[in-house]
């Protein structure tokens, strides 16, 4: 039963009457250097659409609560493995291209204009995009942010709020009209675009856009006259997801248009692989800057880049934040080009000797060397048990 005015006035009402007496949401963004976050505190009865869109990325309070002199967590540093990601990101990134593609085998005469497509992979994009932030807030409670013995995460402030929820709205349209645009075909069933060499070339894409990526960014922190392209980007120190697209129109351009562009003209893709490598893309994009406190590498690139220590982890781009303009580590999707040109910043809090190290058991190359290792142990169990035959042989 629909509710009448005045009963929706009253709920509204009793609902932010809740939501204010349990407090500010993010109770510990407080202190000197920090913007005002008046707009944080509103119910989101009262929030613009702009501010509403910014607060789904409010996470749990204590990544934004001062922490006391002394601080420190306890045990290793967790691994987060790719395995487990890569459950996440797949099937998420498949079911639009596979919704398509049963409509398409129940009525073979189907072929939907780019506009129709276009509603249900822009809606399942801002799907993928929802539920990764939830997940994210969800291990940022459970393992800690990085550098919060020191900082709280920031959130942005009241004059910028309205400026970066207009800006996720229309990263999030162009973003997903990207492979619409570059490869949708009406009559082709979308799932037939993918094949063995598919994931390759998505691996391939992402270097070649981390590339591009790579050109331009370090460009705008080495060149003076560039530094106003980048540099609304660098109000953040201790970022949080969604503070991913915080910029300005020029980067927005050269990094939603020109470099997804320039990488699909040297790696070209079908629909279904970019929508994929779009997936993924944000996905890295949101994690970089999530501060997450565990070594959580990059889901399809670790296991061939892990070897030449050139996979990119979330504390990577976190360190490059807090080292504002002089920061290192310029590439978003790997460290390729970061040991290429020599600007591969030393990791902090994951090094070796602190992650835990049965994270090499959640990968391809972890599995590699538990394998290893095994073959290893048994012959030399099998060398024990033969090495009394000798001696008693010699012995007589």
């Amino acid at each position: 039963m629909a509710l009448n005015r005045e009963d929706a006035d009253a709920y509204a009402a009793k609902v932010e009457a809740k939501e204010r007496a349990a407090g500010p949401k993010i109770p510990g963004n407080r202190g000197p250097g920090r913007s005002s976050t008046q707009w944080a505190e509103k119910s989101r009865w009262k929030m613009s659409l702009p501010e509403f869109v910014a607060s789904l990325d409010i996470g749990p309070a204590s990544q934004y609560e001062e922490k006391p002199k002394g601080f420190k967590r306890d045990g290793p540093m967790p691994y987060q493995p790719i395995w487990l990601e890569n459950a996440f990101i797949l099937p998420m990134s498949l079911l639009p291209l596979a919704i398509q593609s049963l409509v398409y085998y129940l009525k073979p005469n189907s072929a939907w204009s780019p506009w129709s497509a276009y509603l249900l992979y822009h809606l399942s994009f801002i799907i993928f995009a929802i539920t990764n932030m939830k997940r994210l807030h969800f291990y940022a409670e459970k393992y800690g942010v990085l550098d919060e013995q020191h900082r709280a995460r920031d959130i942005i402030g009241d004059t910028q709020v309205a400026h970066l929820g207009w800006s996720i709205l229309l990263y999030t349209s162009l973003r997903s009209a990207g492979p619409m645009i570059l490869a949708y075909k009406p009559n082709v069933m979308p799932l037939l675009g993918l094949s063995l060499m598919s994931l390759p070339k998505i691996m391939a894409w992402e270097i070649v856009i981390d590339l591009f990526f790579y050109i331009y960014h370090s460009a705008t922190h080495r060149v003076d006259a560039l530094w106003f392209i980048h540099r609304a980007h660098h109000g953040t120190k201790h970022p949080t997801a969604i503070l991913s697209i915080l910029a300005d129109d020029y980067q927005e351009i050269i990094e939603v248009i020109l470099c997804p562009t320039l990488a699909s003209w040297v790696v070209p893709l079908t629909f279904a692989e970019g929508y994929i490598a779009i997936c993924y893309l944000l996905y890295v994009e949101m994690l970089g800057h999530s501060g997450i406190r565990a070594y959580w590498p990059h889901p399809l690139l670790t296991p061939i880049l892990k070897p030449f220590d050139m996979e990119l982890a979330v504390e990577d781009h976190d360190l490059h934040h807090r080292g504002g303009r002089g920061g290192q580590n310029y590439g978003k999707q790997t460290r390729i080009w970061d040991k290429l040109g020599n600007s591969i910043g030393q990791r902090v809090e994951c090094t070796p000797d602190v992650v835990d190290s049965s994270y090499y058991y959640s990968s391809a190359v972890g599995y590699t060397k538990k394998a290893v290792e095994a073959y290893k142990s048994s012959s030399r169990q099998v060398s024990r048990q033969g090495s009394p035959e000798p001696e008693a042989a010699k012995a007589s």
